[in-house]
């Protein structure tokens, strides 16, 4: 069933994209998988692992935080010093950063790379980097942005990415993807959903046009360098051509990530975007679910819901691949059954309970979340969470229960007890929204956080790290979680946050020490379909501008071009966001921060994470910095 789902997801994820209006008028773009040409058609420049003078200098700078109460000390700052003069010089080879000649080279076109964690704005047309180096480890995908900028209007190139090979002839898999803008985002045309390239584009007079190159490895990937040429084609003449190199670090990412992840795929939203309102009674839809869930975990998120559990129900046994897949770190139970009468919750927990305590892997994946207890912010609220957690216990006995949590007060005068100590002995896996973990101190030193609490409850408890510390050396799960809220200088998932920012967040959360990301849906779509920015202006009042919120994906049979390619009774796919991207990179950034502290000793992350960012409010964005200190982590892992 896997290999038919990704044979499928294959086929589906090309649809029409093209730049808005804003971005000089509709161009017609066609989309979907581009093939790789032989290497030897064009001539790349070959570096070889022999080829190691000069190697590539990484000296990374130590930031000078000033007063931040949450800077490193001084001593630490040595170790980070020592720790980083060890890979000053990168593992990476160097590359002549020149760029390549094209048969029939085009001075009006103009061709660069940036950084994933960069979102180029349209608007933008000056050039980076001539070539570039993608850096990953075994068991990893990670890409670059390639970009294209024309002093007239241009119709009908096309986009080549030769084999990316090393000179033994070892391939790495590669997708490249084409950039869809939304115009006015907060002023700015750019892009979040990419799909998958397949034939031709158009190019508006001083615009940008940004394709992703995204690059797979697997855990038996040979490791060291490899090389390919990026060429623009009009018809058969190559215009313009750049290399693209790939560096395989010797370690592999695991399986199944250290970072844990939830996130709800709402169904009907996938049937309604995939234009199959009136074929659900055929048990098709289940499939069209579990192709988008298939594509969600290649991303490293877990959904909430298993494909063939929906509704709550676990007597499918189709569910048992999805439940046993070593990806699959998390799910829930509870959330949203068509038992919505606590009475029948016993009949229900017991069908469950009957499938997944066959292994205990399966119990360990299993999160109660009940979606009644979402949120809570009343007394009655936390009482019904306690009640439910009896329940679950007669079935399940000790369980995992995780209740988000964006509310909090003191429920005695004095601040000895306040939400989260009335349910200590209740809540396993606690997941307050991130902004709880500011403290009264944080917010004296930077007052534009978000604070949840009281310098009365701190007094009396703690400081809420210290309080999720001590649950957590208890054996609790700390998870967290962002929606809409918190707002700048926090970080969120907005489409109108810098990118860099989206990938920061996890370097936040190994640096708190949660275990866990949950993001409430991938697939809220404002209209099913058309693509929309899904522009938030306020919610209550309260001013937040945030763009997104909610979406991950986008669906793939929203635009006509795709119906009347494939059919409304097809299986259109999901279609892959900016932001996915860089969710799916920041929880390898996690794994790679577990594998570096498993290496070299726990708090080893803390030297590098606390040099790009030592809290919630402050950091960097900085994306040469954050290159360097990527590179650098990934040296120390490789190293001998």
């Amino acid at each position: 069933m896997k290999k038919i789902i990704r044979i499928i997801s294959l086929l589906l994820c090309a649809i029409t994209a093209a730049h808005l209006a804003a971005c000089g008028g509709t161009a017609d773009v066609t989309t979907g998988i581009i093939e790789q040409t032989e290497t030897d058609e064009v001539t790349v420049p070959q570096v070889t692992d022999a080829e190691t003078e000069p190697l590539v200098e990484n000296a990374v700078e130590l930031t000078d935080w000033g007063d931040d109460p949450r800077k490193l000390s001084a001593a630490d700052m040595e170790k980070a010093a020592e720790l980083l003069e060890r890979v000053k010089l990168s593992s990476v080879p160097k590359t002549d950063g020149k760029p390549l000649e094209a048969e029939n080279e085009d001075k009006g076109l103009t061709v660069w790379f940036d950084h994933a964690t960069v979102n180029t704005p349209a608007e933008d047309t000056a050039p980076v980097f001539a070539d570039y180096t993608v850096k990953l480890a075994k068991n990893e995908t990670e890409g670059c942005h390639f970009m294209i900028a024309a002093d007239t209007d241009r119709k009908d190139l096309t986009l080549n990415v030769s084999e990316l090979k090393n000179t033994a002839g070892d391939k790495l898999d590669v997708t490249v993807c084409i950039g869809y803008y939304f115009d006015d985002v907060d002023g700015k045309t750019v892009v979040d959903p990419i799909p998958v390239l397949e034939h031709g584009f158009d190019l508006s007079a001083g615009r940008s046009l940004m394709f992703v190159i995204k690059i797979k490895t697997t855990a038996e990937t040979a490791p060291g360098m490899y090389s390919a040429a990026v060429s623009v084609y009009d018809g058969d003449k190559e215009l313009k051509k750049a290399a693209l190199y790939a560096y395989v670090w010797d370690f592999t990412l695991p399986v199944a990530s250290s970072c844990k992840t939830l996130s709800d795929l709402n169904e009907w939203a996938v049937i309604v975007g995939a234009n199959r309102e009136s074929t659900t009674k055929d048990g098709l839809e289940d499939d069209l679910y579990a192709l988008y869930y298939e594509y969600l975990l290649e991303n490293k998120i877990n959904c909430y819901t298993l494909p063939y559990a929906k509704r709550g129900q676990f007597w499918d046994d189709r569910v048992d691949q999805y439940i046993d897949d070593p990806r699959c770190t998390a799910f829930t139970l509870l959330w949203k059954i068509a038992a919505k009468n606590d009475s029948e919750l016993p009949d229900y927990l017991q069908v469950a309970y009957d499938r997944l305590s066959k292994d205990q892997s399966r119990l360990d994946k299993a999160y109660f979340y009940p979606d009644k207890d979402d949120e809570p912010i009343t007394k009655a609220a936390l009482d019904q969470i306690k009640a439910h957690d009896k329940l679950i216990k007669k079935v399940f006995g000790e369980h995992k229960l995780i209740i988000p949590m964006h509310y909090n007060a003191a429920l005695k005068s004095d601040g000895s007890s306040d939400h989260f100590e009335y349910l200590k002995k209740t809540v396993t896996v606690w997941c307050p929204h991130t902004f709880f973990f500011n403290s009264f101190a944080d917010t004296q030193y930077n007052s534009a956080l978000t604070y949840r609490a009281s310098e009365k409850i701190e007094e009396k408890l703690g400081t809420f790290e210290d309080r999720m510390a001590e649950q957590k050396a208890e054996g609790k799960e700390v998870w967290w979680y962002v929606t809409r809220y918190p707002h700048d200088p926090e970080i969120t998932l907005s489409i109108n946050d810098e990118s860099i920012k989206h990938r920061l967040l996890f370097w936040q959360q190994k640096l708190y020490n949660v275990d866990g990301f949950l993001y409430y849906m991938v697939n809220d779509w404002e209209d099913a379909k058309n693509w929309t920015k899904k522009y938030e202006k306020s919610v209550g009042g309260e001013v937040v501008n945030t763009y997104g919120n909610g979406v991950l994906i986008y669906p793939g049979g929203a635009l006509p071009e795709y119906v009347e390619k494939y059919g409304s009774d097809g299986y259109p796919g999901p279609i892959g966001s900016l932001r996915l991207e860089s969710v799916r990179d920041g929880v390898e950034d996690y794994d790679y921060f577990t594998l570096l502290d498993q290496k070299y000793g726990e708090g080893t992350s803390d030297l590098i994470i606390k040099q790009i960012t030592t809290s919630l409010g402050s950091y960097k964005t900085d994306a040469e910095l954050f290159n360097a200190l990527r590179t650098a982590v990934g040296d120390l892992l490789s190293a001998k």
